[in-house]
């Protein structure tokens, strides 16, 4: 699969690219644009991501599941 950009569409008009994300090397599959870092990699493994509790996912073997 290839990487699939973001962008953020300005009022004006503009956009720009948010991200660019590989969603198949996250382990969740997710496809939202703010649980990717800047590197392209998945917040999945960092349990301060709070988030993924928000969307039912269990922390489990250092890892959200």
């Amino acid at each position: 699969m290839q990487s699939i950009p973001f962008y953020r569409l300005s009022s004006d008009g503009t956009s720009s690219l948010v991200s660019q994300i590989t969603p198949e090397r996250c382990p969740n599959f997710i496809i939202w644009p703010e649980h990717y870092r800047p590197d392209g990699s998945c917040f999945c493994n960092d349990k301060a991501h709070t988030k993924m509790r928000e969307w039912g996912y269990k922390w489990r073997k250092g890892a959200w599941r």
